[in-house]
């Protein structure tokens, strides 16, 4: 089961240290893309306003609690996490298991440092690189891949700093063959000594913000005032509109069916709790078979922060496999939920499961040219190709230059502008555009 929340837009996973490790080990062993994120207020804060920045931690594969406002969060909100899982403290401990290990980022004699940091309590650094400091788009990440394919790391470690470390390792994910990509901040800093990690008591409390202030006021006093103004500004709202819907209804169950191969999961009753596993066991099974996946949240009275979580999960999984999910039938309290955590943006919405399955029916190009003398019908359905648009434009302009009437159909393809192609194509034909077969709904002269 996907055990977590999401806050603002962002999934948390509940995972212990020990937890959080054994998961890296098994995606190492997995030897396919891995991402991890350790989440904490700054996360938050982009991710509010930047919706390709959610999405990027919508499909990381395991985001931790690396900062304890976020922990205090989940508790606030009646799903708290386990404990905080720091970026400084997992490093070290991956270090001690001998995995291969890949710095990115930091300045070149931190890089160094850290590097030796790490060969002595046990890990293998087989390379490290520091790019000039500069937006992701700016590196030479062909040279950069071609180091990676050529030292084969078990973990690489980015350390540029959030969002930029999350944004490059997104944009090359495809491209890397890399088991776990980590983004680590300013992990590689406390590795190297450069800076000095809060007193125990003070990362335990809560309180180790304040030691880093202390500790690098031009830095980060700004930066953790603007987190501060905006937790105060937006983490309220998803919390009111947590206490305000009422759990009210029966617990939760889920139907499934299919319609041609469209997927369609009906959930009811109380999205929250451990019977979310139950809809999680649904959607593996509806992955496995492949296709378009519709869930309809029509009878769903209450939506849980862990219930985000697992619609998040089930965003990563239909993310990651090219497959097409909506949310289908949320009533407008379900709405509220969706806004208030900052989700509405991620999921495509529609109003009811007729609806999706009308957009994904919605099959290859069709084109049907029916010719008489000076006459000719065009019927046009499915979905147009953006490289197949001008050629189809093409055809229909030839067919209107040649025929003095000509009834075009287009139902099920709003997008395409036949009454611009007459207006280019300077033609004298009669041509009649219909939403229905026989059901001509304007007609347009030249």
């Amino acid at each position: 089961m996907i055990d977590g929340l999401t806050i603002l837009g962002v999934p948390i996973d509940n995972v212990s240290m020990e937890e959080a490790l054994a998961k890296i080990d098994g995606f190492v062993r997995e030897g396919s893309f891995h991402q991890v994120a350790t989440a904490n207020v700054d996360f938050l804060v982009h991710a509010i306003d930047n919706r390709e920045y959610r999405e990027i931690l919508c499909r990381c594969d395991l985001v931790v609690a690396d900062g304890m406002p976020v922990v205090l969060a989940s508790r606030l909100l009646g799903w708290p996490l386990r404990e905080r899982v720091t970026g400084s403290d997992l490093v070290p401990l991956l270090a001690q298991k001998g995995y291969k290990i890949f710095l990115l980022g930091s300045k070149p004699e931190v890089s160094q440092l850290a590097a030796q940091r790490l060969e002595e309590l046990g890990g293998r650094v087989v390379g490290r690189l520091s790019p000039p400091v500069g937006p992701p788009d700016t590196f030479d990440n062909d040279a950069i891949l071609a180091e990676l394919e050529r030292t084969k790391p078990d973990i690489l470690l980015v350390a540029l700093g959030s969002p930029k470390q999350e944004l490059w390792l997104h944009q090359n994910r495809n491209r890397l063959r890399v088991p776990v990509c980590i983004g680590v901040g300013g992990a590689l800093d406390f590795l190297a000594g450069r800076l000095s990690r809060a007193p125990a008591w003070m990362r335990n409390t809560g309180l180790e913000w304040l030691y880093r202030i202390w500790v690098e006021p031009r830095r980060l006093a700004r930066r953790y005032l603007k987190g501060g103004l905006w937790m105060a500004r937006y983490f309220p709202v998803q919390l009111a509109n947590n206490f305000a819907m009422r759990r009210v209804g029966h617990g939760l169950e889920v139907a499934s069916e299919s319609i041609g191969s469209v997927n369609i999961l009906s959930a009811s009753g109380l999205m929250t709790g451990p019977r979310l596993a139950l809809l999680e066991h649904a959607e593996s099974m509806v992955a496995e078979k492949g296709g378009p996946l519709v869930v309809d949240l029509t009878g769903v009275s209450y939506l849980g922060a862990d219930g985000l979580r697992v619609l998040t999960g089930m965003l990563r999984s239909a993310s990651n496999n090219a497959r097409k999910l909506f949310l289908a039938g949320a009533t407008p309290a379900l709405s509220r939920t969706l806004m208030a955590a900052r989700c509405e943006g991620l999921f495509q919405a529609v109003p009811t499961v007729l609806d999706a399955v009308r957009q994904l029916s919605r099959g290859r190009l069709q084109l049907n040219l029916e010719l008489g003398d000076g006459w000719a019908v065009c019927r046009i359905g499915g979905e147009i190709p953006e490289g197949a648009r001008s050629t189809l434009e093409g055809i229909c302009r030839q067919v209107i230059e040649t025929n003095e009437f000509v009834e075009f159909k287009g139902e099920g393809v709003p997008e395409f502008d036949a009454r611009a192609l007459v207006e280019s194509a300077g033609s004298t034909c009669r041509l009649v555009i219909g939403d229905r077969p026989g059901r001509p709904t304007a007609e347009v002269a030249a």
